[in-house]
């Protein structure tokens, strides 16, 4: 049989007369949301770096610390005061059934859960007073950004649970623009700590305010039966979300304990640098968890076999040329991107470039599970990579610092990843296009012989040939994908055709 040109062929092929067109819609709605969460992703990222670069250059590493620990302080906080009940809530709404009073009964948790989650943080200030919390200066702010957290999350999960991904993805670029805007303004200013902290609430606000325009659930009378269900689903959620962000955020605090807050903020700016290859990923799942969830309350198991395919794909056609990229030009990045001092994460960085790839398996196996009802086992897949990554961040980083923390993590990540693929199995066809994966990794082996046959004619000494090398090389290895792999060829241009624009011959 032939190869599908089209990633997405598989959802809703067996559709005809108008269940056909109003599923080859749904296919076409996949992959609009798909190319506009795509570009919202990399214009977030773009801004981001651009941001983060100048405060690398412009602050003192330690204060970029210190910030660094107050965002994972507060995403650790909110963790609690969230408690899955946003992600639980998406679940539930995109089901279709009783929208508003489930809408309704998760900001009434939301209310609750926040309330004990400062009181805890009030509680915890009392026991640990010499925390680095307090000797830090960053209390207060962990308060008003929980509370601006409350209003912001509410506003945005509401959009992406009714299905407005669009608006959803496009109040997450709102919110970076404005607090990277904010953030420069400020430090240029001469306020380096306050434009930074500040920055991250600033840049909140505004994106609940935009959103808030799409959302059309309303606060309506629940039953107890919605409060019940949402919280059978949040407490797993919590638990799967909790792990997530402690992948994302533990390594940064142990090494602040362990270590100073410099090293602490080298390692986060290097981790976030390595996210790059995470981008897909991140805007796949966007997309694809409240679609997950849509069919599996209608029974169209196929369709998510074929989204859970086709989305590992689309995520690892960035992910893989990232991280090989990386290997030839990390040293390259760091060093005229950030600056000197920012050189001693550079082997932390291949290995955080490596667990993005690997990311793509867990991240998208463990929401799947989320959305078709099976979150114990995507917590407990999870909770064992957790406990994994904590015991071996505490035998690695005092031996070998940063990069014991990145490699504690690929280690953790492996093993979650390989757990989560047999427990979805299990109860899903579980098929993955290692043809085209394997073509991934050929067209970045071709790609890295580019970039190093780059450097020896024209060594890299500033940001113009370092980003000449890294978009050159990007295309070429675009082009032999296109040009080797049916399937990839096939959903680029459906992509591009979605939106009017026609698709060269050529290619």
């Amino acid at each position: 049989m032939a190869q599908t040109a089209d990633i997405f062929s598989n959802i809703g092929k067996k559709g005809k007369g108008g269940k056909g067109e109003k599923e080859a819609g749904e296919k076409g709605a996949v992959r609009s949301q798909t190319l506009v969460s795509l570009l919202s992703q990399f214009g977030l990222t773009a801004i981001g770096f651009l941001s983060t670069i100048y405060f690398t250059r412009a602050v003192d590493p330690s204060i970029v610390g210190i910030y660094f620990l107050f965002f994972s302080y507060s995403i650790l906080f909110y963790l609690f005061s969230e408690s899955g009940i946003g992600e639980s809530s998406v679940k539930l709404i995109s089901e279709g059934k009783e929208k508003n009073e489930y809408y309704t009964a998760s900001m009434a948790l939301r209310s609750i859960y926040l309330i004990l989650g400062i009181a805890l943080l009030f509680v915890s200030t009392v026991i640990f007073p010499t925390s680095t919390i307090m000797e830090t200066g960053i209390f207060w702010w962990i308060i008003a950004a929980l509370l601006i957290d409350y209003f912001y999350n509410s506003r945005i999960y509401a959009a992406y649970a009714d299905g407005k991904v669009n608006a959803f993805q496009v109040s997450l670029f709102l919110n970076t623009a404005v607090r990277s805007l904010f953030q420069i303004a400020v430090v240029f200013f001469g306020y380096h700590l306050f434009g930074l902290t500040g920055g991250f609430l600033v840049g909140m606000i505004f994106a609940a305010v935009f959103v808030h325009r799409y959302n059309q659930l309303k606060l309506v009378k629940f039953s107890k039966a919605h409060l019940k269900r949402i919280l059978t689903y949040s407490v797993l959620i919590f638990l799967v979300m909790s792990c997530f962000l402690i992948y994302q955020n533990i390594d940064v605090v142990m090494i602040g304990h362990y270590m100073t807050e410099t090293e602490a903020g080298i390692y986060r700016i290097v981790y976030q640098f390595s996210m790059l290859a995470g981008l897909a990923a991140i805007s796949v799942k966007a997309v694809l968890y409240p679609k997950f969830s849509a069919w599996n309350e209608s029974k169209q198991i196929e369709n998510i076999t074929a989204g859970l395919r086709s989305g590992t794909s689309l995520s690892l056609m960035l992910a893989i040329p990232i991280f090989f990229s990386f290997l030839i030009l990390g040293y390259d990045f760091i060093y005229l991107f950030y600056g000197e001092a920012y050189v001693a994460g550079v082997t932390a960085l291949f290995l955080l470039s490596l667990i993005q790839i690997i990311t793509v398996f867990m991240y998208l196996q463990s929401i799947c599970l989320n959305a078709i009802s099976h979150p114990k086992f995507a917590f407990f897949s999870i909770a064992v990579g957790i406990a994994a990554n904590v015991t071996l961040n505490v035998v690695f980083i005092p031996i070998y610092g940063m990069e014991g923390a990145a490699a504690a993590t690929v280690i953790a990540m492996l093993l979650n990843s390989i757990l989560a693929y047999l427990f979805l199995r299990k109860v899903i066809p579980v098929r993955y296009n290692w043809k085209s994966i394997s073509k991934m990794v050929i067209a970045s082996l071709l790609m890295c012989a580019f970039l190093l046959g780059f450097k020896y004619v024209l060594p890299i000494t500033n940001v113009v040939l370092l980003l000449v090398a890294f978009t050159v090389g990007g295309l070429l290895y675009g082009l032999i994908m296109l040009k080797i792999d049916k399937e990839i060829h096939g959903e680029v241009s459906g992509m591009a055709e979605s939106f009017g624009v026609k698709w060269p011959k050529w290619l």
